[in-house]
């Protein structure tokens, strides 16, 4: 029998394209989505899962985890806020924390004891074990908290993955990688912090490959608790010398205006390097070539 995805974030970037190549490995994917049935990126995930829209409520959460059956959870829904404002304390809790622990008990309910988790390389300020960057990142690693007590109370089994960026054709989100593609497109000048700042990429479809090897050690009973792991490129570069790669691999000069944005108060200003790799998995598109398939 195939095995069964459920997928959070599945209308998202990565979680959209996690559905696609599950669907193509054989597995019976469903996604929960939160916009209407007639938004686009909902139409064109219906067409390799079933998507099912979620209220925001506890017993629409049940209901679909119960009809769905999956034999691994993808958690990949979130809020990411750079620099919070007042207006976004709510909608990050709500998103990043009490979404997340809903499912979790929607998961007890049913039976359901396997999950892979999205944290984030934003938890770890001045390569930190654990400092968070911003609002957002101590969310991430207060539902981990929480995902921890579910392991020990109630036999769920985990693999958190703490992702640095991903990038990738396809994306639309506000990040420097589609920010470069608008600008070499459009012909104009980026504002950019000072070219010092240093950068960590992993392409979509590693990231994708990351979060499949974890559901693999998953059903193969080889996760005994909550286990977490490192998803990172082995390029770390400044961003400069991102620009400087971007030229050499399709083969134009972005013009910047170096300096012209300041740093945000806690700026990551140093490589991360914690975490233990994740067993099976190591990043397989260079930085390059992943700039050359935008």
């Amino acid at each position: 029998m195939a095995e069964r995805a459920l997928i959070t974030g599945a209308a998202g970037f990565v979680g959209g394209r996690l559905a696609r190549r599950l669907a193509a490995e054989g597995w019976e994917v469903h996604g929960i989505v939160r916009r209407p049935p007639g938004d686009p990126l909902v139409r064109a995930l219906g067409a390799v899962c079933s998507a099912h829209y979620h209220d925001g409520s506890m017993e629409s959460l049940t209901r679909l985890v119960a009809l769905s059956r999956p034999t691994v959870v993808f958690h990949l829904a979130a809020r990411f806020v750079a620099d919070h404002r007042p207006t976004d304390v709510g909608p990050l809790i709500h998103d990043n924390i009490l979404f997340g622990t809903q499912l979790l008990e929607a998961m007890r309910a049913a039976g359901t004891r396997r999950i892979v988790n999205a944290g984030s390389a934003w938890q770890h300020f001045r390569n930190a074990e654990y400092s968070p960057v911003s609002l957002y990142g101590a969310t991430k690693k207060a539902f981990a908290d929480l995902l921890q007590y579910f392991v020990e109370a109630h036999g769920i089994h985990a693999v958190t993955l703490e992702l640095s960026d991903t990038y990738g054709p396809g994306d639309i989100r506000r990040k420097l990688m589609p920010m470069m593609l608008e600008a070499e497109q459009m012909k104009r000048e980026l504002s950019m912090v000072r070219g010092e700042l240093p950068l960590n990429f992993v392409h979509v479809d590693d990231a994708v490959s990351a979060f499949i090897v974890a559901a693999k050690r998953l059903l193969a009973n080889q996760v005994a608790g909550h286990e977490v792991y490192a998803v990172r490129s082995n390029e770390r570069v400044a961003v400069k010398e991102l620009f400087a790669i971007w030229e050499a691999a399709r083969g134009t000069a972005l013009a910047a205006r170096w300096g012209e944005r300041p740093y945000r108060a806690r700026e990551v200003l140093e490589h991360w390097t914690q975490g233990a790799p994740l067993p099976g998995w190591e990043p397989r598109v260079s930085l390059a070539e992943g700039l050359r398939g935008l």
